[in-house]
């Protein structure tokens, strides 16, 4: 039956009633555990190679500054839904701006 060793936590088999591997009895060093951030950093780097591939253009949102990838030549906001949102609300004041621009213009005729 296999153990885990006190040390370094890696399974081993004992030979009688040993709490270490072969290796740390040696004197061997402990090879040292990847950290949290360590592991998201290297998940977000893969992530990224492998949109990087998928998509043609790389750009930058106008709204949150964020990097995203898209295949359209013309998108300027990532796909988050509060930078849609806020374009859209943008959009919308825009066009009634100009809608009340023009109903005053043909009034004053």
């Amino acid at each position: 039956m296999q153990m885990k060793c006190h040390r370094c936590d890696r399974l081993f088999t004992p030979v009688g009633s040993e709490k270490h591997c072969p290796d740390c009895i040696a004197g061997k060093p402990i090879p040292k555990k990847r950290t949290v951030a360590e592991v998201r950093a290297e998940i977000r780097a893969k992530r990224d190679a492998e949109e990087a591939k998928k998509y043609k253009y790389e750009r930058y949102c106008i709204c949150c500054g964020k990097k995203f990838y898209t295949n359209k030549t013309n998108r300027v906001i990532c796909s988050d839904y509060d930078c849609e949102e806020k374009m859209r609300i943008e959009r919308l004041q825009t066009n009634r701006a100009k809608y009340r621009a023009n109903a005053k213009q043909k009034k004053g005729k």
